[in-house]
């Protein structure tokens, strides 16, 4: 059984995470994905890795023979709502390092094409609300199966990392109301207006200023034990110097690496840690590019880890600046060093 691609749907490509979150949420309503799509397919799916990508017309067609399956036209949102943070893959880990609700929605818009060409999202402030907007990248008119995917997983992520059920969302739809909108108004909480110019979420400003709970504890002791080995090369530094690369390391991914923002980690003015760095001899800059490029060198021994992911959580934008970086540092690129010492796949 082959997936028919869905012939409005422009070319692109997206994470493969997203297509097993569908194949994990078929699941636990007891259904057998490969009663839908090709078994092997299936197995493919999900055997791939956190930065594998698969065609943007397969994941919608994936979601057309669901929809056709259950009879359900609001299948996407659920599907959407069911997401948990280890579909987003390196992503997750940085929202889940954020500080805030707003962090997360900023860092959202810096690391969304770590998930493909899915759209991209816009926070504007309008008053007491704010405005969270799904921008489609592409000409062709967006399927309504991925807006309310997109839509229904932002809503239920921001509970889930705040760990407030209550909190509830106006929802904005570019596509015409269902005969249901049961779901739409559960998962939301809030006014449902469909046939909008764009699909967007408005909330309540205040809602940017939660506070991110630690509602996955191995997750984030993960990502702290990927900081933490960075500590088992500091023997010998001085006090201050270990201070902030611990600093440094555990906030490379949501990019408060600057110097006032350590300098405020640290509990000191951004003057009065520059004066002591330069006693030491050791300028801040310096620091940090130590830090990046032991943080780089362990990353690159990970063979499930993409560059592209390795240059995000190391607070880079373009896989370029970093390989740029990592040449400066070690006279080699990324790829030629990974191949001297990466892991073998699957040890």
């Amino acid at each position: 059984m082959s997936i028919s691609i869905h012939h409005s749907i422009p070319g692109g490509l997206i994470a493969s995470l997203y297509a097993r979150g569908l194949l994990d949420y078929l699941r636990g309503r007891g259904i057998d994905p490969c009663a839908l799509y090709a078994e092997s397919r299936v197995r493919q799916l999900e055997a791939a890795s956190g930065q594998d990508q698969i065609p943007l017309a397969e994941w919608v067609a994936m979601f057309d023979r669901a929809i056709a399956h259950t009879g359900e036209a609001d299948l996407p949102l659920k599907a959407g709502a069911s997401l948990h943070v280890r579909h987003l893959g390196v992503l997750g880990h940085v929202l889940m390092n954020c500080a805030t609700l707003g962090e997360v929605a900023q860092q959202l818009i810096r690391y969304i094409r770590l998930l493909g060409q899915i759209g991209e999202p816009e926070v504007v402030d309008v008053g007491d609300q704010t405005h969270l907007i799904w921008h489609w990248p592409h000409t062709i008119e967006a399927s309504p199966s991925v807006a309310q995917f997109m839509l229904g997983a932002r809503a239920m992520f921001m509970r889930w990392l705040a760990d407030r059920s209550d909190l509830i969302y106006d929802a904005h739809l570019h596509f015409p109301r269902p005969a249901d909108t049961s779901a739409y108004a559960r998962i939301f909480g809030g006014a449902l207006h469909f046939d909008q110019p764009a699909s967007k979420m408005v909330f309540a400003r205040s809602y940017q200023q939660l506070p991110v709970a630690s509602a996955d504890e191995d997750l984030r002791q993960q990502v702290e034990a990927r900081a933490q080995s960075l500590l088992q090369h500091l023997s010998g530094e001085p006090m201050l110097i270990t201070q902030l690369k611990q600093v440094l390391a555990r906030n490379l991914a949501n990019g408060r690496v600057s110097l006032e923002s350590a300098a405020q980690a640290l509990q000191t003015s951004p003057r009065t840690l520059q004066r002591r760095l330069n006693e030491l001899e050791r300028p801040f800059q310096c620091v940090l590019g130590e830090v990046r490029q032991q943080v780089a060198e362990n990353l690159l021994r990970e063979p499930h880890i993409s560059l592209t992911q390795i240059a995000f959580l190391l607070g880079y934008t373009e896989q370029s600046t970093f390989h740029n970086a990592f040449r400066r540092w070690t006279g080699l690129s990324p790829g030629h060093y990974r191949r001297q010492h990466g892991r073998a796949q699957g040890h």
